[in-house]
């Protein structure tokens, strides 16, 4: 199969290598699924640049997959084959977290991408019960749910922002769907961005960019982390809250205790989704609640996807088509 590897850590074309591999076999209890459209995430170029210890090449990146079933081991039935699916994280079900519904805190999670070969391919194999099936939308559509907006649909569950005054800060490929979920629910949303393209996107979406100056927001949405993350907690009004769900350099902070404790500052952080956050993305999807925004290219093009990404060319999410 073609796949794009990644062979050594850096930048994107030294790091990532377009390459034939063999097909993969399910074994008991596995799917193979052919992969329609394969998102680049944000965490995608992190892992490329080696910020992650457990990440080991070479292998085949992306977490981010729809495509369907074509083969199946042992013990899985055959009338499955067909089906379309999207993938996550494999989970062991037993730990304390997944107990309580927490699987994207599980404590022994197999990352596709990170601990195994995940969906920059044709096919990718994983076990049958973490290949969900779903219909209704169009794979590139659809991979849109698998991360960018059940983070967004995720992470709008640990705050109200109905009535509230909310900013986003960073218009990339979580935040642009953070930003209409907010505003279907209720949020007076603005939009912290130094794109014109994206504020001219987010402008046809009824959604304002961030007048300069303006701050005491209810609730600050924090999708960049270490490079914006102090001004984000100025941002917020006192006894307000500031939601972390991103840091795309992957570096280090330095913040003051004295910014969080005299402003009476709530810091929440959020953790990716679970699958059934993918199937409300996906429902909201179907509904035309909010607009897929994609950029598609081939799957050999992967290291243009990255260095787009890398300078803030792509609005709302890059994807891989095989």
């Amino acid at each position: 199969m073609k796949a794009v590897q990644l062979a050594k850590f850096g930048e994107p074309a030294e790091a990532l290598k377009f390459v034939d591999l063999p097909d993969p076999v399910p074994g008991p209890g596995d799917v193979v699924v052919k992969i329609e459209a394969a998102g680049v995430c944000g965490r995608d170029l992190v892992v490329r640049k080696g910020a992650f210890p457990h990440v080991k090449p070479p292998i085949v990146p992306g977490h981010e997959g729809v495509g369907r079933i074509v083969d199946v081991g042992p013990g899985v039935e055959k009338d499955i084959i067909g089906e379309r699916v999207f993938l996550s994280g494999i989970y062991d079900g037993t730990c304390e977290y997944c107990k309580r519904g927490l699987e994207n805190l599980c404590k022994n999670v197999e990352l596709l991408g990170e601990s195994r070969n995940g969906t920059y391919a044709e096919y990718v194999l994983v076990p049958a019960k973490f290949a969900h099936p779903f219909h209704g939308l169009d794979p590139r559509v659809a991979v849109v749910a698998t991360c960018p907006l059940s983070t967004a649909v995720y992470a709008l569950r640990h705050v109200d922002v109905e009535g509230k005054k909310v900013l986003v800060v960073g218009a990339g490929g979580t935040g642009i769907y953070i930003a209409q979920l907010a505003k279907i629910r209720g949020a007076e949303v603005y939009v912290s961005t130094r794109s014109p393209d994206k504020a001219r996107v987010l402008k046809e979406l009824g959604i304002n960019t961030a007048p300069e100056g303006e701050k005491d927001f209810d609730i600050v949405v924090d999708t960049v982390g270490s490079p914006t993350l102090e001004r984000s907690l100025k941002l917020a009004k006192r006894s307000g809250s500031v939601l972390v769900i991103g840091n795309v350099t992957g570096e280090k902070t330095l913040l003051s205790p004295a910014l969080v404790i005299l402003r009476q500052l709530k810091i929440i952080g959020s953790m990716a989704f679970r699958p059934w956050d993918i199937y409300e993305a996906l429902d909201i999807l179907k509904r035309g609640l909010v607009k897929p925004l994609y950029t598609e290219y081939k799957l050999q093009d992967a290291v243009r996807a990255h260095e787009d990404m890398e300078r803030g060319a792509v609005i709302g999410r890059a994807i891989l088509v095989p």
